[in-house]
């Protein structure tokens, strides 16, 4: 337990040191990126707004014609963490038919790069599984 406590008040002095407005800007320049290039994709489709007014740091999103688990394999394949599956929502995936979802999630730890090897990963599921 004291290792928790040490952990979160570490947490807490690292963000207090960056800014929560610092952190809160880098995340949505992350998740517009990720929105911008993941909308750029023939096929997939982003769950939400799209716009940056009403968004948070989760980008889920579907690939026609590819299963998210799938997706996530290619992701992983490539060094690029996503969740697949119906993240503890399954009435909301059955009420839209959706057989599940890939979410990226962004931190203030998380790169623009690592937004273009989601970007590109994605490109390479749809490319392997005969959907580009």
């Amino acid at each position: 337990m004291t290792s928790q406590v040490v952990g979160l008040a570490a947490a807490a002095r690292y963000l207090g040191a960056i800014g929560m407005a610092a952190v809160e800007a880098h995340e949505r320049e992350l998740v517009a990126a990720a929105i911008e290039g993941l909308s750029g994709i023939d096929g997939v489709r982003i769950l939400g707004p799209t716009s940056m007014r009403d968004r948070g740091s989760p980008v889920a999103f579907v690939v026609e014609g590819v299963h998210a688990h799938d997706v996530g394999q290619v992701l992983d394949d490539g060094g690029v963490a996503v969740r697949v599956g119906h993240h503890c929502a399954l009435p909301l995936h059955r009420r839209f038919g959706l057989a599940a979802t890939a979410r990226a999630s962004f931190a203030v730890y998380n790169t623009a790069d690592e937004v273009d090897r989601l970007v590109a990963g994605v490109r390479r599921s749809r490319h392997f599984f005969g959907r580009a």
